[in-house]
């Protein structure tokens, strides 16, 4: 799931056994019966309440066998985890399942569509957060001949926002590098994580400034849309950036910009360790300064054995004095 403020659309296939079978019938093709060819998708934007405290939305589900298929629909858990992933419970939500109604059962013609409704009643009690609910579609096919019954199934989730403020707090981590990294283009990662009590949309970046002459020389933003960060909930992302020069001296320090749900951006960074950035055309220019550098000292000292040689030869060669 790339946002939990888009459609998640997980498929999950699972076999159930009727009965004991032998080891035999269950090596058999799948009965025709139990195939089933069916697609769901939700709304992707948030969902508010209206004033009534009702929230109205739709389940798309279109048929794509060439037979009648019946589906049963009904509402699940979510559990959200890190790096934008989502678990459906399996189980009713116990605060959303009682206060959403919808047709629990739908039978659609081969290459049928239809929009089902849907109706959330706000339960009471809730504080103002962003609230995540799934729903599953599973085509109920017929019996085959092995006596095995396979269920298909497909989970859609819908986000919901309650507004107002809420309290919301962020924490930023920034992964560390070694000290020289070889090469213009330096990439690293940063971790996100919501350590508060509630849900947060926030937009990450790192901001990249010179050690040495402590001015700032860019702001790499990781994505241009808002992400949904559910409480105790993390995602890693990745910064990149060029280095121009001969070297840099960076420290690059990771930022998120968030809201509290009554108007107000919010801030948190931490800020990684200084880097050495040595782009490849200094790194080539070094070695051939050093091998250069290295000719020409071989070459005086060649040049000065040579004199020495030179000199001793002609202080032998001298004639003695006569007494």
């Amino acid at each position: 799931m790339g946002r939990f403020g888009t459609l998640v659309a997980t498929v999950v296939t699972t076999a159930f056994a009727a009965f004991a079978v032998p080891a035999a019938a269950l090596a058999a093709p799948m009965p025709s019966a139990g195939t089933a060819d069916f697609a769901v998708s939700t709304p992707a934007q948030r969902l508010a309440p209206d004033a009534q405290g009702r929230i109205r939305t739709e389940l798309s589900i279109a048929n794509r066998a060439d037979h009648d298929l019946d589906v049963k629909i009904r509402t699940v858990g979510v559990v959200p985890g890190d790096d934008g992933q989502a678990r459906f419970t399996d189980r009713p939500d116990p605060a959303w399942s009682a206060k959403a109604t919808f047709p629990p059962t739908l039978t659609l013609g081969p290459g049928a569509y239809r929009r089902v409704p849907v109706t959330l009643t706000v339960p009471g009690g809730l504080l103002p957060d962003i609230y995540l609910l799934g729903f599953v579609v599973e085509a109920q096919p017929g019996a085959g001949a092995t006596g095995i019954r396979v269920y298909h199934q497909i989970g859609a989730l819908v986000t919901v926002e309650l507004p107002g403020p809420r309290q919301r707090e962020m924490a930023v981590e920034v992964a560390h590098t070694g000290f020289i990294h070889l090469g213009a283009t330096m990439e690293s990662t940063y971790r996100v994580r919501n350590v508060g009590a509630a849900a947060a949309l926030g937009r990450g970046q790192v901001k990249v400034d010179s050690t040495l002459s402590d001015t700032n020389i860019g702001v790499y933003r990781g994505s241009d849309d808002l992400q949904l960060f559910p409480s105790g909930t993390s995602r890693t992302l990745t910064y990149r950036y060029v280095a121009h020069g001969l070297f840099l001296i960076a420290r690059p320090q990771g930022q998120v910009l968030y809201g509290s749900g009554g108007g107000l951006l919010q801030t948190a960074q931490g800020t990684g360790q200084a880097i050495l950035i040595v782009p490849w055309p200094t790194i080539i220019a070094l070695c051939l300064l050093v091998v250069l550098l290295t000719g020409y000292l071989y070459w005086r000292r060649r040049r000065r054995i040579a004199a020495r040689g030179v000199h001793r030869r002609g202080r032998s060669g001298k004639p003695a004095c006569a007494g």
